[in-house]
């Protein structure tokens, strides 16, 4: 692709400068990767779909953004006249036509974009069989937010439907509108108010949730990151629906408050830090536009753990409620305010809350989109919520870094998390201290096999020895349970070292 530059150069927009501050931490590494593939169950005309490619192009100049290096920012314009080669894969021949073309659509996603100079998108066709296609779209976030992909997804069906009967339709949204309306957001009364309301918000700041007990192995490497998939069925995801309407608040809430439940029992806390990623489109134009305004925007819980899960949510809402009227700005200006910088960011957790109308077809043969992930989150973890179809099941997806957590952590975690929210369901008036987390497999485990622990102990060495041993050799190992909450040994060492220094601060 060799795209015919305007000459115009305009700034980066707030929600992309965060992005680019973080991907030029992380050189060639797919950091900011998004997108997958639609699984279109029917055949395509690939000739039509290149054309339908194009005009989407044409419509959309966030498709069309070029980065250019700056001497301290980096600059972009936006390229007219762009075509696009469709870049068509034939696995229907091979033996493994759907293993074989799930590979390469994993081995290109992951592939990092050159960031200056080029476009920042990756379009191509797969062929599986004579009623099934793929399409990977994959995309670098600079240009793009979720949103803004099923946008596109929604206009190429479009598209590829009309030109299919012999039209042809064209709807135009320009993304230099945003970066206009953003500066003019940073010399206005609204930004003002949303910086001393931060700095008020943030004179103290909150501690790490997490601990990064694995990165030695790394050797100073960008770490990589891996996904745990939870699959909530239809009908107990409705429950968490009707649960949330008999109490006035979001379905989002509820799922937060589960967080919040799950994290400050089994960190030991009294508060919950989390990045919320909003929409940050503010007209209805801009609902209608691609490109990237997405934001993370920290949010700050301090209720502790007397409340029950009913007070829990309505403060939840009522605290987003005054956090949402300042969310433009930018979190990279927040860590500036309170001095902040990456190894100590506001949050370790992040929640992206999707539910977008994936609901299209092509030429009358439905359309499912799939989401991959990158390999490379840099935070603890990156929580996805995907409710994309309408009366599908929805996936919940626990993306998490390998420096603060392993498989077989995370595998508990998202059993814990399900359990935990069928716990909200049936016992609402319970107070958060007092919820069950874990299962009751789990919970008999921990409680009978693990505490079957007759054994000879060496005689020459006292049980603070042994127990450091412990630490040493198996740090994720449950070392005690108390009121339905477990602390491994590498925790408990941790507390009791906390302790320790206390005792000896205060003799």
């Amino acid at each position: 692709m060799t795209p015919n530059q305007t000459i115009k150069h305009y700034p980066l927009s707030s929600p992309q400068l965060d992005f680019w501050f973080d991907q030029i931490l992380h050189p060639d590494v797919p950091l900011y990767n998004i997108g997958g593939y639609v699984r279109i169950e029917g055949p395509i005309e690939p000739a039509i779909f290149e054309k339908a490619l194009n005009h989407v192009i044409a419509e959309n100049d966030a498709l069309r953004i070029i980065l250019h290096e700056g001497e301290s920012l980096p600059t972009q314009t936006f390229a007219e006249n762009v075509h696009i080669n469709l870049d068509f894969q034939d696995f229907s021949t091979q033996e493994n036509a759907f293993e074989s073309a799930l590979k390469w659509i994993r081995c290109e996603f992951v592939k990092p974009f050159q960031l200056y100079d080029e476009l920042l998108f990756q379009f191509a066709l797969c062929k599986l069989e004579a009623n099934c296609y793929y399409w990977l779209k994959k995309y670098h976030h600079l240009i793009v937010d979720g949103w803004g992909i099923s946008l596109i997804v929604q206009r190429v069906a479009a598209e590829y439907n009309a030109l299919a009967t012999g039209q042809a339709g064209g709807q135009y949204y320009c993304y230099q509108d945003f970066i206009q309306n953003d500066q003019a957001y940073f010399e206005s009364t609204k930004f003002v108010k949303a910086k001393r309301y931060w700095q008020e918000k943030y004179r103290e700041v909150p501690e790490p949730l997490m601990v990064r007990r694995y990165a030695a192995q790394f050797q100073g490497k960008t770490i990589p990151s891996q996904r745990a998939t939870l699959r909530l069925k239809r009908p107990f995801y409705n429950q968490l629906i009707d649960f949330a309407s008999k109490n006035k608040v979001s379905t989002f809430h509820v799922i937060l408050g589960a967080l919040y439940c799950y994290f400050v029992r089994t960190c030991h806390r009294e508060d919950l830090s989390i990045g919320l990623f909003t929409l940050n489109r503010n007209s209805a134009a801009f609902k209608k536009t691609s490109g990237m305004f997405t934001k993370a925007s920290p949010a700050w819980f301090r209720f502790g753990t007397d409340l029950n899960f009913v007070e829990l949510v309505e403060k939840i809402s009522k605290e987003l409620q005054r956090d949402y009227r300042h969310q433009r700005f930018p979190v990279g200006e927040i860590n500036r305010q309170t001095g902040l910088h990456s190894h100590q960011p506001l949050f370790d957790i992040t929640l992206s809350y999707a539910k977008h109308d994936y609901d299209t077809h092509f030429n009358g043969n439905s359309a499912i989109s799939i989401y991959l992930t990158n390999g490379f989150i840099q935070n603890a973890l990156a929580i996805f919520i995907e409710e994309f179809h309408q009366h599908d099941d929805v996936n919940i997806y626990f993306d998490y870094n390998l420096g603060f957590f392993d498989a077989d952590e995370m595998e508990r975690i998202k059993a814990r998390f399900k359990f935990l929210l069928g716990e909200i369901l049936h016992k609402p008036s319970v107070p958060v201290r007092n919820l069950q987390i874990m299962p009751n497999a789990e919970l008999n485990q921990i409680l009978f096999e693990f505490n079957d622990t007759a054994t000879d102990y060496p005689t020459n060495k006292c049980i603070l020895q042994l127990f450091e041993e412990a630490v040493k050799k198996t740090p994720d190992k449950p070392a005690i349970v108390y009121n339905n909450t477990c602390m491994t040994f590498a925790e408990l060492d941790s507390a009791s070292t906390k302790l320790a220094n206390f005792l000896r601060s205060i003799t």
